[in-house]
């Protein structure tokens, strides 16, 4: 702490000394809880979790940049997740996810969305891990069904008639990935508030 600030502190407080003495410990612990943060804050979990509403709302809160990696992919192709999935097929997206995730997660600063699949590549985890705090989006099925059921926008549940058997189904190979991926754990359902979700990602990351 520098001597003007020193000064400033005192004369504020130079009535009541504990409340001084005070004032600078609390500003210390919060510097050094500050450089034991990661950089960045990860959202990881299943298509439909809610990781870039969370995600836009946590940054806003946090005054961190948003963003988003599937919006990147297709700003980078020029074509839907969609499209690039039937024009070029699922190896050539991951490939190009894991070389975005790369990118970003090298900034700082940052909420990172990220699609429900980057965990399948244990280099995208390396990645977020190395300047992320990673929260884990743990939505139910019945809420990931009741979200994803009428969306077109899914490669993986296009044409498909059981989609909720077919999200268990996935979930069920994907959560313990999610799970070991994870700084921390936040489980959503139909009824959970996105403010309190993001009070609560807020709170964790600040205290991790």
């Amino acid at each position: 702490m520098s001597i003007e600030i020193f000064e400033i502190l005192f004369f504020k407080y130079k009535s009541n000394v504990n409340s001084f003495f005070y004032d600078i410990i609390s500003k210390y612990k919060t510097n050094i809880q500050r450089d034991n943060m990661k950089d960045n804050i990860a959202l990881i979990g299943f298509m439909g979790s809610g990781k870039t509403t969370i995600g836009k709302l946590l940054a806003k809160t946090m005054e961190m940049k948003f963003v988003d990696i599937d919006k990147i992919i297709e700003a980078t192709e020029k074509k839907s997740i969609n499209d690039i999935f039937k024009e070029k097929g699922q190896i050539y997206f991951r490939d190009l996810e894991r070389e975005i995730i790369l990118q970003e997660s090298s900034r700082n600063n940052c909420v990172i969305a990220t699609g429900g699949g980057s965990i399948l590549d244990n280099e995208n985890v390396k990645s977020l891990q190395e300047t992320s705090f990673i929260v884990f989006l743990d939505a139910s099925v019945e809420c990931l069904y009741l979200r994803l059921k009428d969306n077109t926008t899914r490669p993986l549940l296009n044409g498909v008639e059981d989609k909720k058997n077919l999200i268990e189904d996935l979930l069920e190979k994907r959560k313990f990935l999610y799970q070991i991926s994870a700084n921390f754990i936040i489980h959503i359902d139909e009824n959970t508030s996105i403010y309190e979700t993001v009070d609560k990602i807020k709170e964790s990351y600040i205290n991790s």
